[in-house]
């Protein structure tokens, strides 16, 4: 069931919610399935490989970190050379400020496969958190390259670029816009707020519509209020930035990019 809620928000704009996304029976199933299908002492090696790292990804989803991490962890006892988990533990040590960590672990995702593609923009998130831009940028536009209509990663290129010249990087934002081939897609009026085309209570309205279900619009709305947090953060209004990041969290998309940094962005606001 979709359920949408409307109301009056500390600006002209209105605020959009989305039912929570829960862990649902289903989920509770399959952990406890594969978790007996491990119990069993005669699969192979192969598939209990298989099978740990299928039950990585559910405890990814759901939000139980640590133990997406120890079975993680596991399959690296088994095989050391597997670029999918270097880049999951890489994004837990980011989401806590380990960068040491967290660039170590997705250095070595992209020496096992060099066209891992969110490993670069991991790696680029990690070196713009500790301010080395000018790397940041150039893994940044290796993720831009992998996709170039897709509208996150030009959000995302802009925010790095913008640490080293503003100007020049909301000149690049418009450039990129202009060569997206849909700009129908809703991630696209992200930008054209960013650029001024739209204001928020039209882009407010524009994400709820062609929403199939609530997965999807608690989904968009992560992203939304993460990148709308941003905005207001570099406008110098952090209060607001604050409670948009809050709202980004509140939608319980735990293995998005967005969750992720919307959480740490309020750590750094509360340490400010």
């Amino acid at each position: 069931m979709l359920a949408v809620i409307l109301m009056s928000g500390c600006s002209k704009s209105h605020l959009v919610l989305a039912v929570p996304e829960q862990v649902s029976y289903d989920d509770e199933l399959k952990i406890a399935q594969i978790s007996q299908q491990l119990s069993r002492k005669d699969i192979d090696t192969v598939t209990r490989m298989q099978l740990i790292f299928e039950r990585g990804i559910v405890y990814d989803s759901l939000g139980f970190k640590a133990f997406a991490q120890i079975d993680f962890s596991t399959l690296l006892s088994y095989n050391p050379e597997i670029p999918d988990v270097y880049n999951f533990l890489g994004t837990y040590a980011l989401r806590e400020g380990d960068f040491d960590v967290a660039l170590v672990s997705f250095n070595t995702t992209l020496e096992l496969d060099s066209a891992y593609a969110y490993a670069y923009l991991n790696r680029a998130i990690t070196l713009y958190r500790t301010g080395h831009y000018q790397s940041a940028v150039r893994d940044a536009v290796r993720f831009y390259q992998y996709d170039t209509n897709e509208p996150i990663r030009i959000i995302w290129l802009y925010l790095i670029e913008k640490e080293i010249d503003e100007k020049s990087a909301l000149n690049m934002l418009q450039n990129r816009y202009d060569q997206l081939n849909d700009k129908t897609i809703y991630g696209s009026n992200i930008i054209a707020f960013y650029l001024g085309k739209i204001n928020e209570s039209k882009l407010m309205q524009i994400v709820q519509e062609d929403v199939e279900n609530n997965r999807q619009l608690a989904e968009r709305l992560c992203e939304i209020y993460f990148y709308l947090g941003k905005y207001y953060q570099n406008k110098g209004n952090n209060e607001r930035a604050k409670m948009l990041f809050k709202y980004a969290l509140a939608n319980n998309i735990y293995n998005f990019v967005e969750h992720q940094q919307a959480l740490y962005e309020i750590k750094l606001l509360e340490e400010k």
